[in-house]
């Protein structure tokens, strides 16, 4: 093939790969447009063709939609695929979910890490500062951390925004000893009301985006969700078995 041959086929095909750019940014506004009416806040974070013919994978952070075409018909829910025996919304969910726990900026999680260089795992964990068993769980975090797991915490004020849970969250996020404040806190303690920059809604908005309810909320740094409370002694069997 002569260079001029070369160069004219690489032309074409920036100009097809700059059509289909415009087409997904095209397709990516219009879907944005038609949820924003029955969701306000809702802000697309990817658009690609799902695995079924004539829908459209959605991601609104580390939520999965689906979408057709014309933007008409959305819904949320799994698609399974019988042949491979595979959930494939909950594999774009994990995904998210590690992409989303990567993302967050250092220092807005409070840590509770293991003694080590190389910890056996590292647990996400979205809380709340009166829930009994988030209380319950921070006890034994001694415990995991003896074990070789780490404990990441996120605010998640189960009664919502502008309440007095999140209060109390912004109050030990912004303490000088965080650590202490919220071991305080969860011991019964009020910490002092102060307010200061914080990723107390950031947290709770993320928690409402993976589908988060109730409290504590348990992730894998994989992004696989373990589900609500477990006792440690369970959580370190599970770890040490491979997960």
């Amino acid at each position: 093939m002569t260079f001029s041959r070369i160069k004219s086929t690489f032309i074409v095909a920036l100009l097809c790969l700059a059509g289909s750019v415009q087409a997904d940014e095209a397709l990516q506004k219009r879907f944005a447009e038609r949820l924003k009416k029955v969701i306000s806040d809702a802000t697309i974070t990817s658009v690609k063709p799902a695995p079924v013919t004539g829908l459209y994978e959605v991601m609104l952070g580390a939520t999965v939609l689906y979408m057709s075409e014309d933007a008409r018909y959305v819904f949320r829910g799994d698609i399974f695929d019988l042949n491979s025996k595979v959930n494939l919304t909950d594999t774009r969910r994990t995904e998210a979910r590690t992409t989303a726990f990567g993302g967050l900026k250092a220092g807005s999680t409070i840590d509770f890490l293991a003694p080590t260089t190389k910890p056996l795992a590292t647990l996400f964990v979205f809380t709340d500062i009166d829930c009994g068993y988030c209380r319950k769980f921070h006890r034994e975090v001694p415990a995991l951390n003896k074990a070789g797991i780490s404990v990441r915490y996120l605010a998640f004020p189960r009664t919502g925004i502008d309440s007095p849970s999140y209060d109390k969250a912004v109050a030990v996020w912004c303490a000088a000893d965080r650590k202490q404040a919220l071991t305080d806190a969860k011991s019964g303690q009020q910490p002092p009301m102060t307010k200061c920059e914080n990723p107390v809604a950031s947290d709770y908005r993320l928690g409402e985006s993976m589908g988060v309810h109730g409290t504590p909320a348990l992730y894998t740094e994989q992004g696989e969700e373990l589900g609500g409370y477990i006792p440690a002694e369970e959580l370190i069997r599970i770890f040490k078995a491979g997960g």
